[in-house]
């Protein structure tokens, strides 16, 4: 028997859901990275110091947090974005080329949306699952209900607590698929408004275009969309993060997490403003509205002041004009195979979602071959 199967065997024969999960290196770098960014300068418009998208789900609290936020019925555009997929899914389905297809979910979330992929593309085949988040905890919420309440083979899954915002962790993940399933195409996934919630939304596109992407792969693209992009429109954009309390206790979370502050939910601030011809930016701030200036002890025991209207930026998200949307594919090299738009419905804005279906522009050389390349297919 080879050590393959033995492994197979093993997690199959498990009485608990057990999986295969590829660490890559340490925390240290990161952990600096957001001690440094908690340590940042005073500003009273969230431009300072800041929590951020990678390190919002880092940690139990934080990702039970997000649960929450996901199955709120109080929250309707979340509740609607997760109801209504499988009929949008369903709906692009045919702009995929006949499979097989293996699937790689960047950002799995609470897996709900991956659920309803990886029942259709087994359908065809036995596809593998690789999840890929920067937090442990929450690839672990995912897969775990997705092997107890979708019966999926925990054999067949591999889950990479990377990075998928670092160039380095995007390299190594094309090397890690392509030793592992060599041409089989790749359906990646980033769903739920992911791409939203980093700051270079356009830079991360690009570099998944240029470093992952390969022309059989195909890249399903979920985006909150909004009709108009007006200061009007921007402060309700706002107003729909703020109503919910789940959400709330969920961006601060990691504030509570990592920092010793008394946190006071009303000091959330949600600001929305235009982002040029790109988008409505949405901002969550926590402000220093005590009066006075304090002192923040953070994990690494740095005492960093906390002055009177000082922020910390919390997270950011967007709802994408359809222009914004279209030129930021365009720019990273991507063309779009497959096009679903909706809107919500009982919000009175034109509030939607678009799921687009993109694929390598054929005109786009193929990537270079690196280092880490090279060294993986010896």
């Amino acid at each position: 028997m080879t050590s393959q199967q033995e492994v197979a065997s093993a997690l199959a024969a498990s009485a608990a859901p057990t999986w295969l999960e590829l660490v890559r290196g340490d925390q240290t770098d990161k952990f600096a990275n957001l001690m440094a960014d908690l340590r940042l300068k005073y500003s009273p418009t969230g431009d300072g110091k800041r929590i951020t998208c990678g390190y919002a789900y880092m940690g139990l609290e934080p990702a039970l947090a997000w649960e929450n936020a996901c199955r709120d019925l109080l929250y309707p555009v979340m509740r609607q974005s997760i109801e209504s997929f499988a009929g949008r899914w369903h709906s692009i389905r045919a702009s995929l080329e006949a499979g097989p297809y293996h699937y790689v979910s960047l950002g799995p979330g609470d897996g709900q949306k991956d659920g309803v992929i990886l029942t259709d593309l087994r359908r065809d085949a036995d596809s593998w699952y690789v999840p890929v988040d920067s937090s442990t905890e929450m690839l672990r919420l995912a897969v775990r209900q997705l092997i107890v309440r979708q019966d999926l083979p925990s054999t067949r899954v591999l889950a990479l607590p990377w990075d998928f915002s670092v160039h380095d962790d995007v390299v190594d993940l094309r090397a890690v698929l392509t030793s592992a399933f060599g041409p089989t195409p790749v359906l990646f996934s980033l769903l739920g408004n992911t791409l939203a919630n980093f700051d270079d939304d356009a830079g991360l596109l690009v570099l998944l275009a240029e470093k992952l992407l390969r022309p059989q792969d195909r890249l399903l693209l979920e985006v909150a969309t909004t009709p108009d992009l007006t200061e009007n429109l921007a402060r309700h954009a706002a107003a729909e993060y703020e109503s919910s309390g789940s959400f709330g206790d969920f961006v601060t979370s990691a504030l509570r997490r990592y920092t010793d502050l008394c946190v006071d939910k009303d000091s959330v601030e949600f600001t929305g403003g235009v982002e040029g011809d790109h988008a409505l930016l949405v901002k969550m701030n926590y402000r220093n509205q005590t009066g006075a200036d304090v002192t923040i002890t953070l994990p690494s025991r740095d005492r960093v002041p906390f002055k009177t209207n000082d922020t910390i930026r919390l997270a950011v998200s967007r709802k994408y004009a359809a222009s914004g949307l279209d030129k930021m594919i365009v720019d990273s090299g991507l063309t779009t195979v497959g096009d679903w738009r909706s809107e919500f419905t009982g919000t009175g804005h034109g509030f939607g979602l678009a799921l687009r279906m993109l694929a390598r522009n054929p005109d786009e050389a193929p990537p270079a071959s690196t280092l880490a390349d090279q060294l993986w297919n010896r």
